[in-house]
């Protein structure tokens, strides 16, 4: 064999997640196979790695870091914590008492979580304070925020940002209670979120003038009208909720509110007429349009800013409504998640044990901004011993469910596509995307890894073993009927190794029957000039430790009866030099 190679391939491995494919004419989707073991909680993250707790890989009890490989048992962490995904690359555990880094397996009883928000809270402090010169209030934009619960929804593993309010200087056209939205990153660049609407088009009429179309992009100016001047304003309602992000924006569900003079009314929005059949616009309050949208609020902020304060560099509102202006709000579900720019929308139902699914798709038609919802779908899904449903979004946001023994993934239109087959009696799992995954059944002690590297496990019934079998006190060997090899020579690939009387590998000088022989680090007889400790020896084809003359490719040397090399000395007549060859 190679050097250190046979042992290296022959190890007996356990991988936590075996992957086949099974017949193209099947299916679509790969077969993983399980593991026995008990998980309580498990959390999938990148490259290969995750946070297992239960009884697993023929340990005991514990927390698991399981990463290249092997189960780190995470000392500090008690089997049966609770364990919240935090920022982006921590778990929280028992709400603050520990941290677990998934990048590297380090467990901190440091206030990772109070001290990112402290930060957080100062710098968003010092940032409003040196902006504004009149957009918010002096108290106001002089005080640190709390931000605990402030936390915007997002997708798993995804950036930090924070949703705090401010209290106006100025009775700003969209403010019923003095408040305005600030969003923030973990840094503290912000954007004030209710001032840009990005660009509403909206034509008014008026008695005697001729119809006008303006263009309203935020909450604070006042828009001419037909016939009138500054008769048109816009607000953003209270009631705005976040539901998503991804890395450049922020999307929320809020109602856009379009007020006018006496005498001035709004006939078109986007293009479109507001007529009988446009039932997403509520015109029952004279002089008002209402309309629930989702923003799409870019992160980065504008080049200029409002009475000193940054806001978004792009928002664009879209009505929710089909293309027709049709009402669709209460398509709506309870849920959301962000993938590729798209939104779904998703209800679990823990009375029958299912998910109710479907994707909006922000579109446009002729200038008109609107929700293009699909077809829904409801589905089964597993429920947990935890009595949670086994459906979870990944780090991308999409969507993802457990079911009947596959694992499906939300297509983002309108469909959901089986991508695993796994043990029927699964109903938990973890997501972190289609390449890191955990699934298991604490009752039934069973679990896949899918995405971990193999697992080196120890195995304690010698007749399970073949081939090399490292153990605390040393390398061992069965041979192929699985017996273990003791006291004699082995032959693995062409090179010879020594197995002790105790079943231990042998290193370094051995005597066997009286000659000495030398196994180097890996375990593989040496053979020819060996130099140890600065002392030359030389090992005969056969590995036996040569004494007396020796004729090297017609060079002579001698070696003493302990093996040692003689060199500037003379020997039975003959003058040995200093590299221990004779000097004729």
């Amino acid at each position: 064999m190679l050097k250190g190679m046979s042992k290296a391939t022959s190890l007996l491995v356990a991988a936590a997640a075996i992957i086949s494919i099974i017949p193209a004419n099947a299916a679509d989707y790969k077969k993983i196979d399980s593991q026995e073991g008990t998980v309580y909680n498990a959390v999938a993250y990148k490259d290969g790695k995750f946070y297992i707790d239960g009884e697993v890989n023929n340990q005991d009890d514990a927390a698991y870091y399981l990463a290249n490989g092997k189960y780190n048992n995470l000392s500090d962490v008690d089997s049966g914590s609770s364990v919240e995904a935090y920022g982006s690359k921590y778990l929280d555990v028992q709400d603050g008492d520990y941290f677990v880094d998934l990048d590297n397996g380090s467990v901190t009883d440091d206030s990772i979580k109070d001290n990112s928000q402290d930060d957080t809270a100062s710098a968003l402090r010092k940032n409003v304070k040196k902006d504004t010169d009149g957009r918010y209030t002096v108290a106001d934009s002089q005080t640190i925020k709390t931000l605990t619960g402030k936390e915007l929804a997002g997708n798993k593993f995804g950036d930090l940002w924070y949703g705090v309010t401010y209290t106006s200087l100025n009775n700003t056209n969209n403010l019923t209670a003095g408040q305005l939205n600030i969003y923030t990153d973990a840094k503290g660049n912000y954007i004030d979120a209710d001032y840009n609407l990005g660009s509403i088009k909206v034509t008014t009429t008026a008695t005697g003038a001729s119809d006008k179309t303006i263009t309203i992009s935020n909450t604070d100016d006042k828009y001419d009208g037909a016939g009138a001047a500054n008769a048109v304003t816009a607000s953003v309602g209270t009631n705005s909720t976040v539901i998503g992000q991804d890395a450049n924006y922020i999307y929320r569900t809020a109602k856009v509110t379009i007020k006018t003079n006496t005498g001035v009314a709004v006939s078109k929005i986007d293009g479109l007429n507001i007529a009988a059949g446009t039932t997403a616009f509520d015109t029952t309050v004279t002089g008002e349009v209402s309309f629930n949208v989702i923003q799409k609020i870019s992160k980065a902020q504008a080049s200029g800013d409002i009475d000193g304060a940054k806001y978004a560099k792009t928002v664009t509102t879209y009505i929710i409504s089909d293309d027709a202006g049709v009402d669709k709000n209460g398509d709506l579900l309870t849920k959301y998640t962000v993938s590729n720019g798209k939104i779904i929308t998703y209800k679990e139902d823990t009375t029958d044990n299912s998910v109710e699914t479907a994707t909006i798709v922000l579109s446009a038609k002729n200038g008109y901004y609107y929700t293009d919802i699909k077809d829904k779908a409801d589905e089964d899904v597993k429920v947990g011993d935890n009595h949670k449903l086994a459906v979870d979004t990944d780090v991308d946001g999409n969507l993802w469910r457990l079911s009947g023994g596959y694992i499906y993934k939300w297509n983002n239109d309108e469909d959901w596509e089986k991508v695993y087959k796994v043990d029927g009696a699964f109903n938990e799992m973890s997501v972190y995307n289609k390449d890191n995954i955990v699934a298991w059944n604490e009752d039934d002690e069973v679990y896949s890894v899918i995405g971990a590297k193999a697992t080196e496990t120890p195995v304690e019934t010698p007749a399970q073993n073949k081939g090399w079998v490292k153990t605390a006190a040393g390398w061992t060997f069965y041979d192929s009927t699985g017996n273990q090899t003791k006291g004699q020579w082995v032959n693995d690939g062409g090179v010879w190794y020594m197995i002790k009387a105790d079943g231990i590998m042998a290193t370094g000088w051995y005597k066997d029957n009286g000659t000495w022989y030398f196994l180097n680090g890996s375990g593989a007889m040496k053979t020819g000039w060996l130099n140890d400790n600065g002392t030359w020896y030389f090992l005969q084809s056969s590995g036996a430790m040569k004494t007396g003359w020796l004729n090297d490719n017609g060079t002579w040397y001698f070696l003493n009866a302990s093996g040692a090399m003689l060199a500037n000395t003379i020997v039975d007549g003959y003058k040995l030099g200093a590299s221990g060859a004779w000097v004729k």
